[in-house]
């Protein structure tokens, strides 16, 4: 938990200095009605297509996918499970920029459909497993944002949210130790694995 504040921390406070350079040397530059982008965020590296409506609004559509091992090992229900998860997705975005003076400065709406898959292994007994499934669609996307605005040329956005679902399918899989109450309880109360997934994610746009 320490580690994710840290890191989620040092993401926020990099994207705000960005965002304060790029708020400056894009002063002058022209609306971008389209833009292409690429991103990295918990759910995967993505690719982005934005059309920017005008200089308030954007839509923005993105796929995403990743497979791998979870960064750190998690303790849930009094035991330390190894990770690994695999998602694919796509999503429509709505970014709004209601301050004029403050156009860095965005809400972020959206939808998504796709997959989360994660599995979860005892450390210290490789019989005692659980899997994690996300497959209810679509799935809402709510949170703010900072930078890429609608100019041409390079621009660096921030953004930081949740995707609301319905709540995980969790089941034991481990072949000879029955699935653990305590564990089972815990593992919607983990950061990751909730019915509410926390975001972050850094996006360098091209503006044309």
């Amino acid at each position: 938990m320490k580690k994710v504040l840290l890191c989620a921390g040092a993401m926020i406070s990099a994207a705000m200095f960005i965002t304060d350079v790029q708020a400056q040397d894009d002063g002058g530059k022209e609306f971008a009605a389209y833009g292409v982008g690429v991103g990295i965020s918990p759910f995967g590296p993505s690719l982005g297509f934005s059309h920017n409506l005008s200089e308030k609004t954007t839509v923005q559509v993105g796929v995403g996918a990743f497979a791998g091992d979870n960064p750190w090992d998690q303790e849930i229900g009094g035991f330390t499970f190894s990770g690994t998860a695999e998602t694919n997705w796509m999503g429509v975005f709505l970014n709004h920029r209601p301050f004029e003076a403050y156009d860095w400065f965005r809400f972020n709406v959206g939808i998504g459909i796709g997959g989360i898959e994660g599995t979860l292994l005892d450390v210290e007994n490789e019989n005692h497993s659980y899997r994690i499934r996300y497959g209810d669609n679509p799935v809402g996307y709510v949170g703010v944002g900072f930078g890429s605005r609608p100019v041409k040329g390079v621009t660096v956005g921030f953004d930081i949210g949740g995707l609301h679902t319905s709540g995980a399918v969790i089941e034991a899989t481990g072949s000879d130790m029955p699935e653990n109450t305590n564990v089972m309880d815990e593992i919607p109360n983990t950061i990751g694995y909730g019915r509410v997934l926390p975001n972050i994610q850094l996006t360098v746009n091209y503006g044309f």
